[in-house]
């Protein structure tokens, strides 16, 4: 019996473990993109390099199929929250900062799940 509590004890920890790292990523993600978002809403007329030094923390943070869903699912929340998205715009930024990333929600309907 108190082997069982031990392992039920340790798969608990470890999933706690999990969530908070899923966070962590979800708020670093989210701090660098944050220079991105005055672009993509329309605001600057191009990407700065803090954006482009971003994307690429992005692209760092999103290095599987299901941690690049939970990325963009983030940064969508982000974006919903700053105003509607310039499609054209978003589409464009990682050929703007010359770096391949597929995880930048392009609008507010961007499809996170299809990624995986």
């Amino acid at each position: 019996m108190a082997r069982l509590l031990l392992l039920v004890s340790m798969a608990l920890t470890f999933s706690a473990l999990a969530i908070a790292d899923t966070h962590s990523d979800c708020g670093l993600a989210q701090t660098a993109f944050g220079p991105c978002v005055p672009y993509m809403i329309g605001q600057d007329q191009k990407a700065s390099a803090q954006c482009c030094q971003g994307l690429q923390a992005v692209k760092d943070l999103a290095n599987s199929p299901a941690a690049g869903q939970t990325i963009c699912e983030c940064l969508k929340s982000e974006l919903d929250s700053a105003g509607p998205i310039n499609s054209e715009l978003a589409s464009g930024l990682p050929g703007q900062c010359r770096i391949p990333i597929n995880v930048i929600p392009t609008s507010s309907t961007f499809d996170c799940k299809k990624l995986a």
